[in-house]
């Protein structure tokens, strides 16, 4: 058998007590932020029926939800404290052990069972010592089974989240801007998830709604074929070519979207003999938004879990992506960027290029100088560039919420209808919480008729928010982004504008195409 402490199987208790007090300072933590939080939505200068509807649903957050959490993680260091209580008294009656503070150990017992008091739920499993023993509680509001000196990632994310929170009304009250109604929409939406989820992310770590941003790159695959680009619509049929399988690259059709998003990195040498990259940030992509995958656990870090936490300004598994990718392929400290971005995509650029660690011309490790940014269909109204010389557009498909701009030309019936993008009207015309608005000069929204396919097959809704429209009948030329860009980018001031800019050095006549890559990158698929 060995010496008589490797016959001894029980409970670290020592590790018990040091749990619970971990789970007692979270719920001050969590108590502290909530208070701090209660102060600054009270002191804002913020009234109207907005302001009284967001404090009623702070309040019922405040009083219900997060103080029943706090309440339970007091009650959970309480129960474990009494259990290690037990398991001293049981193994001191025992005669194998003393109660003390120590370490209690019991013998195995008849049926290889732990020998405990009473108080001990339902004759724990025999563990080797130090190993601890699981404990089976109801805190958090369901039963969680809390493996001891293991995961408390429910309790991490909470906090963090709150604390997330919390700092954007501190720095209002300290004298910075007001947060936006869409960042405090998605932050409150991922404390609310972080709360429901975390009796599970208690027992193990599910990856939902956890940003994950430790991402590594798969694959880098040459492009064989392409050109540079020689106009806005062109960057972006070149940013939706890179979702789809590669024509003449051995096994591209049988990479799993799920598994890895695809950023495609192009480098240009324009007409001065400099070279500079455009890099295209891709859409959502993975699993559909209403299965649990695409919320974080699959390893396409542009998942539906990216959209909210970029839009909450915070750092995303997609902005990682980004990051990774750009260094993977190669792209120097302070070179010149352009952004390309749909949906998801222009969303993901944009907080990168607002970035001042990132976005900035003096050649710092890690950083670029990201000259332009230019999006179709992204909620992007709210983000403003780290740099002034940055410049960012972003176009959308009749963005106004008016009956007559949502349904066009109801008397050609049974055409094809054209309805508004929904997306961009994501960041709420980049309203603040005490009625401000985010303005810049180096954001323009250029809004656009969404065009009539002349193929048939897509719905309303595709035609509007797709990039480049793709049917059973095929490619519709004039269908998407790319079609609408086509037909307006000569007409309207703003895109005329920025044709005009990126000539020379990113497009038109006398770049050339040097480099084409699309970087496989993405974070642990936990499924």
């Amino acid at each position: 058998m060995g010496d008589r402490a490797d016959a001894m199987l029980g409970m670290d208790t020592d590790r018990c007590r040091l749990q619970a007090d971990r789970l007692e300072a979270a719920a001050d933590r969590l108590t502290g932020l909530r208070a701090r939080v209660d102060d600054t939505v009270g002191a804002a200068t913020w009234h109207g029926p907005d302001a009284d509807a967001f404090r009623l649903r702070w309040n019922l957050l405040s009083r219900g939800r997060l103080r029943e959490a706090g309440d339970r993680l007091d009650l959970l260091a309480r129960r474990i404290r009494v259990e290690a209580v037990a398991q001293e008294r049981a193994s001191a009656a025992d005669g194998h052990g003393e109660a003390s503070p120590g370490r209690a150990l019991a013998p195995a017992g008849a049926g290889g069972r732990l020998l405990a008091g009473p108080s001990v739920a339902a004759s724990l499993p025999l563990r080797r010592a130090p190993a601890p023993a699981a404990l089976v509680s109801d805190a958090l509001g369901t039963g969680v089974v809390v493996g001891l000196g293991g995961d408390s990632d429910g309790i991490d994310q909470v906090r963090d989240e709150l604390g997330h929170l919390s700092g954007m009304f501190e720095d209002w009250a300290a004298g910075g801007d007001a947060p936006t109604l869409a960042q405090l929409g998605a932050s409150t939406l991922l404390l609310s998830g972080a709360i429901a989820l975390a009796p599970v992310e208690t027992v193990t770590d599910t990856g939902l709604l956890d940003p994950r941003t430790d991402v590594t790159v798969h694959a880098v695959v040459e492009v064989p074929w392409s050109t540079a680009p020689r106009g806005l619509a062109d960057l972006v049929a070149a940013n939706d070519e890179a979702r789809r399988p590669l024509a003449g690259v051995p096994g591209d059709a049988d990479r799993d979207g799920a598994a890895a998003g695809r950023v495609r990195i192009q480098t240009v040498r324009g007409r001065d003999g400099g070279e500079a990259f455009i890099v295209h940030a891709p859409p959502t992509g993975g699993a559909p938004i209403w299965d649990p995958d695409s919320w974080g656990t699959q390893g396409n870090s542009a998942g539906w879990d990216s959209n909210l936490r970029t839009m909450a300004g915070q750092e995303s598994a997609a902005m990682a992506d980004l990051r990774t990718a750009m260094a993977a392929a190669g792209v120097p400290d302070g070179a010149h960027v352009l952004f390309v971005g749909h949906s998801q995509g222009g969303l993901t650029a944009s907080h990168l290029a607002a970035d001042p660690g990132f976005n900035r011309a003096d050649g710092a490790p890690g950083s670029y100088d990201i000259t332009h940014s230019f999006s179709v269909g992204s909620p992007v109204g709210t983000v403003v560039p780290a740099q002034a010389s940055t410049s960012a557009v972003n176009a959308s498909h009749s963005s106004a919420l008016e009956p007559s701009l949502l349904l066009r030309h109801p008397a050609t019936w049974p055409a094809p209808l054209r309805i508004a993008d929904p997306v961009p009207l994501l960041d709420l015309a980049g309203y603040r919480v005490d009625g401000s608005r985010v303005s810049s000069p180096a954001v323009r929204e250029v809004v656009l008729e969404a065009p009539a396919p002349a193929l048939g097959g897509a719905s309303p809704l595709e035609n509007a928010h797709e990039s480049v429209l793709r049917t059973e009948q095929g490619v519709d030329p004039s269908g998407g982004y790319h079609g609408s860009l086509q037909a307006g980018s000569g007409t309207d001031p703003v895109l005329a504008a920025l044709q005009e800019d990126l000539e020379g050095v990113y497009l038109g006549d006398g770049v050339t195409l040097v480099g084409d890559v699309v970087v496989e990158v993405g974070r642990e698929d936990l499924r």
